[in-house]
């Protein structure tokens, strides 16, 4: 009986052990928070290759907005105040702060306006002028503006169309 339980503790034990052996980092590419964010390749409106994944080691910024929408504008002018405050910000797995713009507009007329008019050309600026049916808004499912915050390791840590949101997310991850 003395034998059983030791070899039972000792398998136990063993088990134990091995399970942190085991990479428990899986890498889950997804929209949830904690996700390895969907990486993609585009060109930004004034032509300039853009890749996702050069961003790795920046905190990221995908603010997904349209110029008809009138909640978007007035909160690019808090964005644009974010960014300035943020842009140099070391972080917890992200140095710098960047915002990658993601227009959901079908016209460019209007969208180059909005850019002007509210003062963003610091920002990273993406459209394909196809709205909510764009290969970007369908690979992360987006059907309205809405902001997605993603570390430097390319992890989602917020997803939320609240500014407030993101900002109190910058500032912890700035703190730490």
């Amino acid at each position: 009986m003395k034998q059983l339980k030791l070899i039972l503790a000792t398998v136990t034990v063993g088990l134990f052990f091995l399970s942190f052996m085991h990479d428990s980092e899986t890498t889950v590419v997804g929209l949830e928070e904690g996700d390895k964010a969907p990486v993609f390749q585009t060109e930004q409106i004034d032509g300039t290759p853009f890749n996702l994944e050069n961003l790795k080691g920046k905190m990221v910024l995908l603010n997904f907005w349209a110029s008809y929408d009138a909640q978007s504008r007035m909160n690019n002018y808090y964005l644009s105040s974010l960014y300035e405050t943020y842009k140099q910000e070391s972080f917890y797995k992200g140095e710098e702060f960047v915002v990658v713009s993601i227009s959901l507009d079908r016209f460019k007329a209007p969208l180059n306006l909005a850019i002007e008019q509210d003062e963003t050309s610091a920002f990273l600026h993406i459209c394909d002028y196809q709205g909510t049916n764009g290969s970007i808004s369908t690979m992360y499912n987006i059907n309205e503006p809405v902001n997605i915050l993603i570390d430097g390791e390319g992890r989602i840590v917020n997803k939320d169309a609240e500014y407030s949101k993101i900002e109190k997310s910058l500032a912890f991850l700035s703190a730490i």
